[in-house]
């Protein structure tokens, strides 16, 4: 059962709160009223229309109507009488009020009844619209479908994965807290997206830089992840808005970013480092070498078993892409077999946070200072980063060094660095690809002309 009442907001003048408790602690009634008076606001003030059904289940509804306090009988919760034209405001407010308990009693006769919080929305947007808003009794709210979403694809994605969506769906929550006082899936358009992409790169707070706006890779990365629920849930009937297959809800991905990775000599300097007098430190370093060594994701690197080894080689399934990978630890990878006889075949267990703090600390000490340069764009601005190795250094940069060093120094064929890295986008290795002319225009002097294969040499003539 609701219980509906008219307040008011903003009743008071600022900087009274004091006084306000003397009120509440006097006993005097004819000095509580006197004072209760002397506080109130001289300006008009919102009239809310508040909807409870327990004390924990209560809300607001924005009436769109105003009232000097002093005009307000608070006992009553309408005009007062004595004031000018309170017949024709109090009738407002009780037609209000009335239309808003016929339906409420209206979404309580149907067989599923809405959730509170779907209540909450309905009738706010009632009272905000005057429209009744349409209900369907199997129809979820949009962060309601985003939750099954992430319960439904936890046991299908690695932890990591859910952790990004997870994060895009917080993201997603504050945004449409901004700018939607009712949302739903029919809210989403072309408007929308042009919206939520110019709020991630310059009004979403960035954690990780301290500041408002992320770069355009990273607000991508958000809109992909969004258009990826959408398709989802449009898929299972939970909406039939079709915006996702939009052009302009592509996530348009940078190819042609500068990624830093170590040279072999730097991994050789890393590796070698003496850091048994830190162990914190060197554990992390040989987390970090072993991924290098191996080029793999985090997640996988967290999940060694020893019984994934056979012999010389590490057969596993990738948590990312469920299909079987094969590393052969050997020749540039056999350094990983030493590190897992360090530990006996049990790697460190640190998380991939620590493990990055622990990584500069290392890499500062291992003196890794090469200055690096990363050039990223944010929206309108183009941005030139330079910072020292060490600085930078993650477990992600593991990963990418492999790349760098089995495609640009030992010349693996780049399908077979697709196997050992589980890639399966050719524009995402290309950029691990040097583009050095100079190591270009070597190569090729190696080969030969075709005009040279095919010339035809006599044998000189023999001589009596």
């Amino acid at each position: 059962m609701a219980n509906y009442s008219f307040t008011l907001r903003n009743q008071y003048k600022p900087g009274t709160e004091s006084i306000q408790k003397e009120i509440r602690e006097t006993t005097d009634a004819k000095k509580r009223n006197r004072k209760f008076e002397s506080i109130l606001s001289d300006k008009q003030v919102p009239i809310r229309l508040t909807i409870g059904f327990d004390r924990s289940h209560r809300f607001h509804c924005k009436t769109g109507m105003k009232i000097l306090p002093k005009h307000w009988d608070f006992e009553k919760r309408q005009m007062k009488w004595q004031a000018a034209g309170s017949q024709n405001f109090n009738k407002r407010l009780n037609d209000l009020k009335e239309n808003v308990q016929n339906y409420y009693d209206e979404l309580m006769l149907l067989d599923e009844k809405p959730s509170y919080e779907q209540l909450r929305e309905l009738i706010q947007e009632y009272v905000t619209t005057n429209t009744k808003p349409r209900f369907s009794e199997k129809e979820k709210s949009f962060f309601e479908v985003y939750d099954e979403f992430l319960e439904r694809k936890s046991k299908e994605l690695s932890h990591k994965t859910i952790q990004k969506f997870n994060s895009s769906k917080k993201m997603l929550e504050t945004f449409i807290g901004k700018y939607y006082k009712y949302f739903n899936f029919d809210n989403i358009d072309i408007n929308f997206i042009d919206k939520y992409k110019s709020y991630l790169l310059y009004e979403a707070y960035n954690q990780k830089t301290k500041s408002k706006g992320y770069r355009d890779d990273t607000a991508a990365k958000y809109v992909e992840n969004l258009k990826n629920f959408l398709r989802w849930s449009y898929e299972r009937g939970f909406h039939s808005n079709d915006i996702f297959q939009h052009s302009q809800f592509r996530a348009k991905r940078n190819y042609n970013l500068d990624i830093v990775t170590m040279t072999i000599h730097e991994l050789k300097k890393f590796y070698e480092y003496d850091l048994r007098e830190t162990p914190s430190l060197e554990r992390a370093r040989d987390l970090f070498c072993f991924q290098a060594f191996t080029g793999q994701r985090w997640g996988d690197i967290e999940n060694f078993d020893r019984k994934d080894l056979h012999t010389d080689t590490w057969i596993f399934e990738a948590l990312k892409t469920r299909k079987e990978t094969i590393i052969p630890l050997v020749g540039y990878s056999a350094p990983a077999m030493d590190i897992l006889k360090k530990y006996n075949y049990e790697l460190p267990a640190i998380s991939n946070q620590k493990t990055n703090d622990y990584l500069k600390l290392a890499a500062a000490k291992a003196k890794l200072n090469r200055d690096v340069e990363i050039n990223r764009s944010q929206g309108n601005k183009k941005l030139n980063i330079t910072k020292q190795l060490h600085e930078v250094i993650s477990t992600h940069m593991a990963r990418r060094t492999a790349v760098s060093i089995l495609l640009n120094v030992y010349r693996v064929p780049v399908n077979q660095v697709m196997e050992i890295t589980g890639h399966t986008d050719y524009k995402t290795l290309k950029r691990y690809i040097d583009k050095d002319r100079e190591s270009l225009r070597t190569n090729l002097e190696k080969t030969r002309s075709v005009t040279d294969i095919m010339k035809v040499v006599k044998p000189e003539s023999k001589t009596a």
